[in-house]
């Protein structure tokens, strides 16, 4: 047998191309049809295959046996006929050898393949030179357009077992992998019959996770190339609810623009419809690009040339629309999995403003006309105006920081007729992972829907941000007097619909004013101790809430033994131009935990009544807190507000009775988990349907 040099070029067959009409063809070309494709078409696809560093297939067979190998080749650039690529990697040690001659090229074309018999083909140790022809053949061969990958890890898992490797190509319809077993492994462990799971990552992170089942595998005992066909045409991103987002088609239609995760092609498909969670795209079914599973970690909206927002996002399914038309499509649905909270409340408001004209999320808003609308709508009554009226510059200043420049920690809806507010809503993050709603106020003389529809609007808004971490939206919050009807009957109503307070719940607390003075009479050596809250302190009190309450008002408070910490809410306070501080103080007697002090602090005004700068005092053991030692610790802390008078909020209200303070009101304090909102929405539905019913009745 004749030797190989490898460091040499070494001529080891010549095949002459027959003409492109004639001969049987391979088996995979029975069927198809050809086209006739000219040599400068087919030499501008191969300085593209360059230009994109895409490789190129040999097809080699056997000279003996007529075996096939395929091997994968990297195209140089071309000016004419001659032609050359090199290995994408070393080939065997039978191809060195000469145990090959050549068949064709296949070069990707889209969803086609140019079939290339070359002239003169010449092996080398670094890859192949020729000569091309006149004239090859285009060969519809698949479906779906396959894509080359780089660097895409991959592991498969069936029955415990896990076999790792590399992603070598995909299409919608399946994924080529080349897998190796470490002993004692054997590709045996892998039963066809079975689902594995499909595990791709890039730069260290997971990209796609998917079920599917062995098309094919083929290979040595220790490497194999599997071909595995995903199953699943859809995954669920988050719990099903029957509430569903608005979705709405704008125009001009939006850009999805992305960076493929496992080919890394900047990609943009048109946005058919879009909501506050999520969007969907349609593809070619040929050219699709995307797969349930699939995590973009650089999404970008192009709303228009100039207003993009950027999230991370997750395929959540494909499916067929006007399957086996002419204009058929792959419908895929994308969950938004996180954007920042200033990008999610200008989609909100893009979202609401496109559905109706009148509302308006965090709207550029004119602060004068909102001190109006707050005085003639009521909101602001007599009694309350005299409560605040001492620090009416405070409350100016603050507002005039709160609507212009603080996105990351408060959010207010707007309903406007002709650029008049009649409708007015609030939303402050209070606390770690919890937003309170305030300042509802609408003006019924002017419209008598203003009031449902910014409580429309906050229901949506929560709905649509709970599952993005950047929202920090866990819960939702509200203090409102019981006697107050509307928002007893919405808010009391839907903690009644839910009839679970591990969901949603309801507190009630006692508030007055404490006018600051300090107390000399405090003697350090006694048995009471006014100290910061140790992890026991709030064991304590934990247990104590849920015999006395079972509902949410400590998580939303902060005041869980696992309570986050609350430095990165604080920066945001900070950068807004505000201060928020909260500390939680302990008050003893013979060391044990008798009450639980939660010191509030933030601008005066930040919230109308003060509830966010007051302090709340929490009592476990009423019997052991005579009246004196209440107010003495109340002193203490007082120091703390640079105002005179502090609102004090004490739970339980039973407390303040008992020790003869007179309460100035009482407080119902409402917290819903937001991660379960379906019976919110079916109780605030049949409300408003019921409301609204009521005023067409009345106008007739």
């Amino acid at each position: 047998m004749q030797s190989v040099d490898v460091n040499a070029p070494l001529k080891l067959a010549t095949i002459r191309c027959h003409s492109p009409s004639g001969g049987q063809g391979t088996a995979t070309e029975r069927g198809t049809v050809a086209r006739k494709v000219r040599l400068n078409t087919l030499i501008n696809r191969l300085n593209y295959l360059h230009f994109q560093s895409a490789p190129l297939t040999v097809l080699l067979k056997h000279r003996l046996h007529g075996r096939s190998l395929r091997l994968h080749t990297d195209p140089q650039p071309c000016r004419d006929s001659d032609f050359t690529c090199y290995w994408s990697e070393p080939p065997p040690e039978s191809v060195r050898r000469g145990d090959f001659i050549l068949s064709h090229l296949e070069v990707p074309s889209g969803h086609n393949v140019l079939q290339v018999q070359v002239e003169d083909p010449v092996f080398t140790a670094d890859g192949l030179s020729c000569r091309l022809p006149t004239y090859c053949r285009e060969l519809a061969l698949r479906q779906t357009k396959r894509r080359f990958c780089q660097d895409v890890r991959a592991r498969v898992i069936q029955n415990g077992t896990t076999f790792s490797g590399s992603l070598v190509d995909f299409s919608a319809a399946a994924f080529r992998l080349e897998l190796s077993a470490q002993p004692p492994q054997t590709f045996r462990w892998l039963d066809p019959d079975e689902q594995v799971t499909l595990l791709l990552e890039n730069q260290d992170q997971t990209k796609l996770v998917a079920a599917g089942r062995i098309l094919r595998q083929h290979g040595t005992r220790q490497e194999q190339t599997l071909v595995i066909i995903p199953e699943a045409t859809g995954q669920h991103r988050f719990p099903n609810r029957k509430h569903r987002s608005r979705r709405q088609e704008l125009c001009p239609t939006p850009l999805a623009v992305f960076t493929h995760p496992l080919t890394g092609e900047r990609c943009q498909l048109d946005v058919i419809d879009l909501s506050g969670s999520g969007l969907s795209v349609n593809e070619n079914p040929r050219e699709a690009l995307l797969m349930p599973g699939m995590v973009l970690d650089d999404l970008e909206l192009h709303l228009t040339d100039t207003f993009k927002l950027k999230c991370q996002a997750q395929v959540v399914h494909s499916r067929a629309e006007a399957f086996g038309s002419p204009q058929e499509q792959l419908r895929s649905g994308i969950a938004i999995l996180d954007m920042t909270i200033t990008d999610h409340t200008r989609l909100m408001a893009l979202l609401h403003r496109a559905e109706n004209r009148h509302k308006g999320v965090c709207p550029s808003i004119e602060v004068d006309d909102l001190w109006e609308f707050f005085f003639s709508s009521g909101f602001i009554y007599p009694q309350k105006y005299h409560s605040l009226q001492e620090h009416r510059r405070e409350f100016k200043q603050t507002y005039a920081k709160l609507y212009t420049r603080a996105p990351e920690i408060a959010r207010h809806f707007v309903y406007q007729e002709n650029s008049q507010i009649i409708g007015h809503l609030a939303m402050l993050r209070t606390h770690s992972n919890a937003w309170l709603i305030h300042h509802h106020a609408a003006d019924r003389t002017r419209s008598r829907q203003a009031g449902l529809q910014t409580l429309q609007m906050v229901g949506e808004a929560v709905h649509e941000s709970q599952g993005l971490f950047s929202s920090h939206m866990d819960y939702v919050m509200c203090y409102f007097r019981p006697e107050n009807r509307f928002p007893q009957r919405v808010f009391g109503g839907v903690a009644k619909h839910y009839q679970d307070p591990r969901r949603c719940s309801v507190d009630t607390l006692a508030y007055f004013h404490y006018q600051k003075k300090f107390d000399l009479q405090w003697r350090d050596n006694g048995p009471w101790e006014l100290s910061p809250a140790k992890n026991e302190d709030l064991l304590n009190l934990e247990a104590f809430y849920q015999r006395k309450s079972g509902g949410l008002m400590l998580q939303g408070l902060d005041l869980t033994p696992e309570q986050p910490d609350d430095q990165e809410l604080n920066t945001s306070y900070e950068m807004a131009g505000f201060q928020r501080r909260q500390n939680l103080f302990a008050l003893r007697r013979d060391g044990a935990t008798v009450a639980i002090f939660v010191v509030l602090r933030s601008e005066v005004g930040l919230n109308l009544s003060n509830l966010t700068n007051a302090i709340t005092v929490i009592v476990l053991d009423s019997k052991a807190l005579p009246r004196e030692a209440f107010f003495t610790a109340v002193s203490m802390l007082s120091s703390k507000y640079p105002q005179k008078k502090i609102p004090i909020l004490t739970y339980p209200k039973e407390y303040v009775v008992s020790q003869d303070i007179e309460p100035e009101k009482h407080y119902n304090f409402w917290v819903l988990d937001s991660r379960n909102l379906d019976p919110y929405f079916e109780f605030c539905d049949s409300l408003f349907n019921r409301l609204n019913k009521t005023d067409e009745e009345g106008s007739k």
